[in-house]
């Protein structure tokens, strides 16, 4: 079984706000979203999550760098934007903190001891991300430091990611990391019944039929449909956040749904959700991924964060560090209670030397999709991915 899901922060439409941040993350969403999406395996991520960490670094960078960086994730300069996006973060939190739904982030600074930071540089990042300093050894004693940011990482993320940073990514030539972490559990407005799930065939991408447990229940909910796809929306209770499923009409329809996804369609589709009486038949799954973005981050428009002309002399003085990895993970448990989700991020650096009642609408989602989960009130979603084949 094979489920590819992203998690992110999206806005399909801007209901609440006109801030400039939900469509720059869209479009980061849609192209990160391309770049992973190949093969058949299952995949978690969330590019909220990664955008979020790549805003500290930005923090920190100037010149080309900067530029590039802010090319990959669509914003404009913007000497706002850090607080901005604070802002942003902190209402979603206290959105999704309501009846018994849970939505944490939370951030890290982690630097050698000794190593001179800019004043400003340590402000915004404890201001705006609410991130702190914390001096670590990693010269004497890089694994001790890797071991210390791994357990934050799982603290704040209630053990699900853990050792995210991997063996051999920090080591005597680290000097600063950064790390970025989400968590969530949402309640379904409309639980599932234990007692309806039941086995059913589930068709994979190859044709191959799998028998896996299937959620079951009719209500009414968002949903819109276009000629190749079902749209289904779900939403957790109280939360304004929603589960999102795109369902190609064709079994084997999700290569070619992929393909057409754009910020303008994804956005076209969610304003054209309408309460319909819908009966749904959801696979439950449980998926985990993690990644080392250099090579795609460099691939899509930021390659000199990476190297000897690395310009972050917003972060120290003196312009020696690069950026020698970004190591992301990700989780996601949806079940008949509710959905929980959780990634993180790390980046690490070193010195450069090296009615009447309507007929239901039929919804079963039998093949591979995609879903979202999506704060509805601002069109942010949390998290989105693709389901190939249930585990």
């Amino acid at each position: 079984m094979k489920l590819f899901i992203l998690v992110i922060l999206f806005s399909a439409f801007l209901q609440a706000t006109d801030s400039p941040i939900p469509p720059a993350m869209n479009a980061f969403t849609a192209n990160t979203y391309k770049r992973l999406a190949g093969g058949d395996g299952n995949l978690i991520l969330s590019p909220f999550n990664i955008a979020t960490a790549l805003s500290m670094l930005l923090s920190g960078a100037r010149g080309q760098t900067a530029y590039e960086i802010q090319s990959v994730l669509h914003l404009h300069s913007d000497s706002a934007y850090d607080a901005a996006l604070g802002s942003l973060v902190s209402d979603l939190d206290k959105a999704g903190n309501t009846g018994g739904n849970e939505l944490h982030t939370a951030n890290g600074l982690w630097v050698q001891r000794g190593l001179d930071i800019q004043a400003a540089f340590q402000r915004t990042l404890a201001e705006d991300f609410h991130a702190s300093l914390t001096p670590l050894d990693f010269i004497t004693h890089p694994e001790a430091a890797r071991s210390q940011i791994n357990g934050w990482t799982e603290e704040h993320t209630k053990e699900r990611i853990k050792n995210l940073l991997p063996p051999g990514s920090v080591d005597a030539r680290t000097r600063l990391v950064l790390t970025s972490a989400i968590y969530f559990y949402g309640k379904w407005q409309n639980p599932f019944v234990t007692s309806r799930t039941q086995p059913a065939p589930f068709t994979s991408q190859t044709g191959a039929i799998m028998q896996t447990g299937f959620m079951n229940q009719t209500l009414h909910s968002g949903y819109t449909e276009t000629d190749a796809a079902q749209i289904l929306e779900l939403p957790y209770a109280g939360t304004g956040i929603a589960f999102d499923v795109l369902l190609p009409k064709a079994p084997a329809g999700l290569p070619d749904l992929e393909k057409s996804l754009t910020v303008e369609k994804l956005t076209g589709w969610f304003g054209a959700l309408a309460n319909r009486n819908v009966q749904v038949s959801l696979p439950k799954f449980r998926v985990e991924a993690e990644f080392s973005l250099s090579t795609t981050l460099s691939a899509m428009g930021m390659p000199t964060a990476f190297t000897h002309q690395a310009d972050f002399s917003g972060i120290e003085p003196k312009r020696t560090l690069e950026v020698a990895g970004v190591f992301h993970k990700a989780f996601v448990d949806v079940s008949e209670q509710g959905t929980e989700a959780a990634a993180a991020t790390g980046i690490t650096m070193r010195p450069m030397a090296a009615r009447r009642p309507e007929q239901a609408v039929v919804f079963r989602a039998d093949h591979p999709f995609i879903f979202l989960i999506r704060d509805t009130r601002t069109g942010i979603i949390l998290f989105v991915g693709r389901l190939m084949e249930p585990r």
